[in-house]
């Protein structure tokens, strides 16, 4: 797992304030509101899980020492929020509009928000599936080299 990911004390950063951010997002939408607390914590974990994580195991596979400013954190949650857009968004647009015209299929077989995360562990997956296929790459073209010498 060493070879796939490795944390910093940016993603440390990182993820504090993304936990700060959501208990403060949490508790001011429970005092405010009369839903439960529950419903909001379900919502923020889904909007993470969807709208964060994909594009985050992408930044962190490919594109870990990435920098625009000199706030590395704030260009790395930007990356990854942009990159899950970028893939999930448009996949699930694409798999909508396949299901509904494409497919003449009813949109309620299947859940938005099951759809939504499906396409959120393609995503995922495909990332580390294409991390390991260039290791894997990489690790035979050096066993090559070495055997060659």
């Amino acid at each position: 797992m060493n070879k796939f990911l490795t944390f910093t004390e940016l993603d440390k950063k990182l993820w504090m304030g993304i936990g700060a951010f959501s208990a403060i997002f949490v508790v001011l939408l429970s005092v405010f509101t009369t839903s439960s607390p529950f419903y909001y914590v379900e919502r923020l974990l889904i909007t993470l899980f969807e709208m964060f994580l994909p594009g985050y195991a992408i930044m962190k596979l490919f594109l870990d020492h990435i920098q625009f400013t000199e706030y590395k954190v704030i260009d790395k949650f930007l990356v990854s929020f942009g990159l899950s857009i970028c893939t999930v968004q448009t996949l699930y647009f694409l798999a909508t509009y396949l299901r509904t015209y494409g497919l003449n299929v009813d949109e309620d077989v299947i859940s938005s928000n099951v759809l939504a995360i499906l396409i959120a562990l393609l995503v995922v997956a495909g990332a580390f599936g294409a991390k390991y296929y260039m290791l894997k790459k990489a690790g035979a073209a050096g066993d090559r080299v070495s055997s060659g010498s």
